[in-house]
């Protein structure tokens, strides 16, 4: 059927009917997708088997309080109380299957009754999800890299503590544990912790538990200079595991001097040059080696104080890191280390779309669950 011009530019022109039916809406409609992708997972069914074994009190059953959680994730809510605004959309009702969605308070209490144990199945569930993408691109070899990152609290919530917090000074904050999958953008694993520790403090621990989680696949690890402690690196070294580690130049007199007394430096570019040093730090009982990096700065320092006891001046900056073996290409190191990136951009994600940087309540426990629920979401 053809229309004319006229009467196609008439009912462009035409003034729309409004018509009031009795029926509900939502503002969130895109969630008809997220919910298709979750069943595909069986991700509700799975978050309640991992927790069946776990005695929780209340009107709710954790299972459906913890999805409750991760759908409102979802569009955007960031604290408890923003489900008072989704408590009477129809659409969000049906995709957490609740006819009505619980109080905040009773979300609060059933959190705050996690502990240890209920929470490491929860952590499980998250690595064992991971896995299961891992195992669908194919991958057989992973790059995970350790990095913490400061949550800020305000009030006093439970083991927040004063600590290392560059944008709050001062404030209190959980300062928790990330292992990130540089081949994927995953979150492996991560472990809340109190704000004052190191930190590498549970690195160990962490590294450990991937070794059992991810046994099926070679593993080498990557991280920043506070995590070049004895303990890690001479795990890493009696397990054969590969890693790359920066060290903390300023720090080991023994890589200063060896610097400062170098004369032939190996060329990666016209920026980069290198050399290699074996087993230069003594708190580490095996095999190690550190390749000492100077980088020529483009507008060298002006006013620079010399020091006898510093190969610095103001021409280059130095770097090192310490790995397993010397058969690295050194551009092809430089690339690697440089590489972290990558998990500081999946972080601030975390932290801008998935709620990470807020607290649910006042208990740590309930916050580190709480935290949970956001790696899963992500």
């Amino acid at each position: 059927m053809r229309y004319r011009k006229s009467n196609l530019i008439a009912r462009r022109n035409k003034v729309l009917p409004i018509i009031f039916v009795k029926q509900d809406m939502t503002t969130y409609s895109g969630l008809t997708f997220i919910d298709h992708f979750l069943r595909l997972y069986r991700i509700h069914r799975r978050i309640k088997g991992s927790l069946k074994s776990y005695h929780f009190k209340g009107d709710y059953n954790i299972g459906d309080i913890l999805y409750v959680l991760l759908i409102s994730l979802f569009v955007g809510s960031e604290r408890l109380r923003h489900l008072d605004y989704l408590k009477d959309d129809p659409l969000f009702c049906r995709i957490v299957r609740l006819t009505r969605i619980p109080h905040r308070t009773k979300i609060s209490s059933a959190l705050k009754q996690f502990t240890s144990d209920s929470l490491k199945a929860l952590i499980e569930l998250n690595s064992e999800l991971v896995t299961e993408r891992l195992d669908a691109f194919g991958l057989t070899e992973i790059t995970i890299d350790l990095d913490g990152t400061v949550i800020s609290t305000k009030g006093h919530p439970s083991w927040a503590f004063k600590g290392y917090n560059p944008i709050n000074k001062g404030a209190k904050s959980y300062f928790p544990l990330t292992a990130h999958v540089a081949e994927t953008g995953h979150f492996v694993s991560i472990i809340n912790r109190p704000g004052n520790v190191h930190d590498s403090n549970r690195a160990l621990f962490m590294i450990q538990m991937l070794r059992r989680q991810l046994s099926k696949y070679s593993l080498r690890f990557r991280a920043d200079s506070a995590f070049c402690g004895p303990k890690v690196i001479n795990y890493l070294l009696f397990h054969t595991i590969p890693f790359a580690i920066k060290a903390p130049f300023w720090k080991i007199l023994a890589l200063k001097e060896a610097a400062q007394q170098r004369q032939r430096w190996f060329n990666i570019d016209e920026t980069w040059s290198y050399f290699w040093i074996k087993d230069p730090i003594e708190s580490i009982e095996y095999e190690h080696y550190v390749a000492i990096l100077r980088k020529k700065l483009t507008k060298p320092k002006s006013n620079f104080q010399l020091n006898l006891f510093s190969p610095n001046n103001g021409v280059y900056e130095y770097s090192a890191v310490v790995t397993d073996t010397k058969a690295w290409k050194p551009k092809e190191l430089l690339l690697f280390v440089s590489g972290r990136s990558g998990q500081e951009n999946s972080i601030a994600e975390l932290k801008s779309d998935f709620a990470i940087d807020h607290i649910a309540t006042m208990a740590y426990q309930a916050n580190s669950a709480f935290l949970q629920i956001c790696q899963m979401a992500y």
